[in-house]
């Protein structure tokens, strides 16, 4: 019986190794998005350390999109410093993947365990700028978004945020209009017409 295990000396790729394959697939699959794409390839490419806070120009960031069974509603929080009704998500910690960082995130921000629908491929991605503040210096997040899916149900306010809300599509729009989460809601749209992922 041949034997399948990993050779002892098998290490899982890194968090930059598996970002660029995910990427490679998400700029064939959103052709409408390899500008940004290829931007956060190249960022990553060059970047050994972009994972990390550390690095100065920007770093990679991990979001949950968080949806209902049905598809037709989403899971926000009102960002404290920031202002505004987000996606959760945030820093990676050292070591970990931009889907790990999104999966905790999601937790942490929100009370709400969410499965990431499909791990092997990312649903959305974005690049903005954050502004300076008296600990961190003006840089870019390269936000690397999954879709996550949880029934709704009780939530809780971590302490990076004003509020924890499900809100159906049209709700997420009206709180937050930016092309950003239209974006999201539109593929979570078709998702939920195509009946699968």
């Amino acid at each position: 019986m041949p034997d399948h295990t990993a050779p002892s000396s098998w290490v899982p790729p890194r968090p930059n190794e598996q970002l660029i394959a995910l990427l490679n697939t998400y700029r064939l699959v959103f052709a409408g998005e390899s500008d940004t794409a290829e931007r956060l390839l190249d960022f990553a490419s060059a970047h050994p350390d972009a994972f990390l806070r550390s690095c100065v120009p920007g770093h990679v960031t991990g979001s949950a999109f968080v949806v209902d069974p049905s598809m037709t509603q989403t899971l926000l929080v009102h960002h404290r410093k920031l202002g505004k009704w987000l996606q959760p998500g945030g820093h990676c910690e050292p070591g970990e993947t931009a889907l790990q960082a999104a999966v905790r995130e999601a937790l942490e921000e929100t009370g709400v365990p969410a499965t990431p629908i499909s791990p092997e491929r990312i649903f959305d991605i974005d690049i903005h700028q954050i502004p300076e503040r008296p600990e961190a210096p003006a840089h870019l997040h390269y936000d690397v978004r999954f879709l996550l899916v949880s029934p709704p149900g009780q939530t809780s306010v971590s302490d990076e945020s004003h509020a924890v809300a499900w809100v159906r599509f049209d709700e997420a729009l009206r709180r937050n209009p930016e092309a950003s989460i239209a974006r999201m809601i539109d593929k979570a749209r078709a998702l939920s017409r195509a009946e699968r992922w």
